[in-house]
Formats: structure tokens, sequence, C-alpha cells
């Protein structure tokens, strides 16, 4: 290849098992700007661009086993097109793997308009890393360059006759050049390190997605996904198009495989009678724990949610602190709804304060006693006694109040 522009590079992305291949430059006629570059796609769906300045840029000259009337270009909206123009992205479709020579001038910079939201692009005749995009009004919503490879992978750089997504926080302009030296670049930091984490996977594509840590409004842009279409190969992602959530969600998956399988780490313990709990379309319930595989098959939408776990029986528990001055927790358990009293005596069985008399929701339960009787008076050192009724069930026990 030895011409002075670049070699052929292969990237592997950790989320997608798959080798992206990077665009290689076949020739480059001596004193001009012509160049042909290689531009491979894959079976199916593609997100492509136009990579130099040609005559002719309809997208049956330049990719000739593409399928006619799929080229598709996005501008809020999906619009269909014949023809490529620089700097835009187009979806288009082939009918197996290969690649395109595609011969012309060189651009070497391009200044691309964007629109707040969601924009679909494509860069110059050469690679240029995501760090070194111009972006003097930082309109770019850090970590939201995507490209596609049968899922969506975060891009490291914008590769020649490929289309990727951009998310704009505002209308402006970027620049993409290969010769400019841009002082300020796109840093991505991890908000979410430390999450609890859902791989799914269908043996050929993955995604992560996570849950369980805030992340404060000004960055939660940072892990929004772009716009999904039924003939992906694969996509995972939260409702409202999110990587993340914070304590609950419904998961929307795409799989053209009949495998899926979803590997989870939790980090983050959703807190005391609390619990993570996976629920399929079908109704299968999965409680995440530690880290551990599930088999989900073809499952495609389920709902993740923190939710209170109900005690299998009724518990009234020993108080604490016992002895106590002059503060002590009661604590009981509810399996079903029921009404319930939470009553003191003393050792001769004479009602003191009741601290509960009411219907109550199953669950886990404490109150608090601060040794006073039903008129707000303290009460003398000495054993005491609580008793709770929830329909037929009764328990008593006892507790020392010092001085």
């Amino acid at each position: 290849l030895g011409f002075g522009l670049y070699d052929s590079w292969i990237i592997l992305d950790t989320n997608v098992e798959q080798d992206i291949e990077i665009p290689v430059v076949l020739s480059v006629a001596e004193g001009s700007s012509e160049m042909t570059l290689e531009i491979t796609h894959l079976e199916g769906w593609n997100m492509v661009g136009l990579p130099l300045s040609v005559e002719d840029a309809s997208y049956g000259t330049l990719f000739t086993d593409a399928v006619d009337e799929t080229l598709y270009g996005f501008d809020g909206s999906y619009y269909g097109s014949d023809v490529l123009e620089a700097g835009n992205g187009y979806w288009l479709v082939f009918t197996n793997d290969g690649s395109a020579d595609i011969s012309g001038e060189a651009i070497t910079s391009l200044t691309i308009s964007l629109s707040e939201g969601w924009n679909l692009i494509a860069g110059i005749s050469s690679p240029v890393a995501v760090e070194s995009i111009s972006d003097p009004s930082s309109i770019i919503v850090s970590g939201t360059i995507y490209g596609y490879g049968g899922s969506y992978y975060n891009a490291d750089a914008i590769e020649p006759g490929k289309g990727y997504w951009i998310n704009a926080s505002a209308d402006g302009e970027i620049m993409l050049s290969s010769t400019i030296s841009v002082a300020k670049t796109l840093v991505l930091v991890n908000h979410l390190e430390g999450s609890n984490e859902l791989e799914f996977a269908n043996g050929e594509y993955s995604a992560i997605l996570y849950f369980g840590k805030e992340v404060v409004d000004e960055h939660k842009d940072s892990y929004s996904l772009p716009p999904t279409f039924p003939q992906m190969a694969f996509d995972a992602r939260f409702n409202g198009d999110m990587k993340y959530t914070v304590e609950s969600g419904k998961i929307s998956v795409i799989n053209t495989n009949k495998d899926l399988t979803l590997n989870y780490t939790v980090n983050i313990h959703p807190g005391e009678y609390m619990e993570w709990v996976l629920i399929t379309d079908s109704g299968e319930e999965y409680i995440l724990t530690g880290t551990d595989e599930i088999v989900l098959n073809q499952a495609t939408t389920m709902t993740l949610t923190k939710r209170a776990i109900i005690p299998q029986v009724y518990t009234l528990h020993q108080n604490y602190p016992n002895p106590f001055n002059p503060i002590t927790s009661l604590r009981y358990d509810l399996p079903d709804d029921n009404h319930v009293t939470l009553t003191i005596y003393d050792l001769n069985g004479r009602e003191i304060n009741r601290l509960v008399n009411s219907v109550q929701p199953a669950g886990h339960k404490s109150v608090q006693w601060n040794a006073t009787d039903v008129q707000g008076k303290p009460v003398s050192a000495g054993v005491y006694l609580y008793q709770i009724q929830a329909g037929e069930f009764v328990q008593t026990r006892k507790m020392v109040l010092l001085k």
C-alpha cells in the first residue's frame, strides 16, 4: 500500500463481537489528490458515507451491489435518496458481505452542520479520531458518536465511507480535517463507573446496560442511544433510548439469533429489605445478586425494577437497643396486607400506649417508642411488654427501660 496516507487497520470494539474493517487506500495518483478507497460492507443494512469528491455520487454507481431504493438519509426523520452528499450519513442495504472501490479527489477537510438531537454524518477521505473533531461551540454530547456493524458501537474514529450517529446539544457546526490539530478535544468521563451491569449477547453481538447509579442531569444525554430500526441485527436499551436507569426501566431487545444470554454484575445493593429483579414479558422473574448468567432465549422485552422484599411469615422481632433509654425500635414483618395493632403493656397487663392501629401493606415494618404513655408522659424504668396482633397472629416480647 505504501502511498504515505494510511494503512489497513483492524479495530475491535469491546461491545461488539465483530472486527470492524477500516477502509484501505488502494492507489493515489502521483502529483494529484486523486485516489481510490476500498469501502467494506456487511450483508444487510450498513451506515455509509461519501468518502471522496466524485463526478457521479449516485449510490448505484458507488456501491454496485447495493439493493435498489434502499438509500435513506436522516434529517429529524428518514428520507429516501438516490445520491450521497459529502458530510451526510446514510443507511444502505447490501445482499452480501463485500466491498466497493471508489475513486475520486480526496476530501481533506469538511464543515458539517448539526441540528440539535441526533444527526447522521460521514467523514473525509482519511480517518479522524473523535477526540480530534473540531467542536468550537462544544455542541457534541460526550460519548454519543456511534458506528454500526450489525449493532451500534461507540466509535473511536470517523472512518472514510462509513456513516455515524452523533448527538448535538444545540444547532451548530463541527469540522473534520486531516491537517488541522485542534486544541479543544472531546473528553469522555465514565459517570457510570461502578454501576451494576447487564450484558446481553447472542453469540455474535453484545450490548451492556447499566443501573443502580444516579447521573446528574447535565451528563444524562451522554448515555442516550441513536434511533433503532426493525432490521437491526442486535440492540438492547432501556425505555427512552437510554443505556442506563437508576431504579427501574423497561428493556427492549432486537435479536435476529435464536439465542440470548444475560450476564449481570451487581455492585450496588438496592437497600435494606429491597431487591433487584428482572421480569420477562412471559412473566419469568430473576432476582439479581452478585454475578451470574441467565439464558433468556427469545425474550425481547423485560422490566428491571427495585422492589421491596416481602416476608414469608409474620414475625415480631426483639426491640433494639435493649435495654434502652429512652428510645427503642420495634420491628415486625407482615407477609400480607392486614390490620395491625402494636401495644405496650406493663407487667400487670395494663395498656401503656398503642403505637400502631391501622391497616398496613405487606413488608418489613419498624416503629419507635420513646418511653411515654398514651398521654405523652414519661414512664418509669422497668420491664415492659409489647404485643403485635395482625389478623389471627399474636406475639408478645419483653423489653427493659433503664433510667
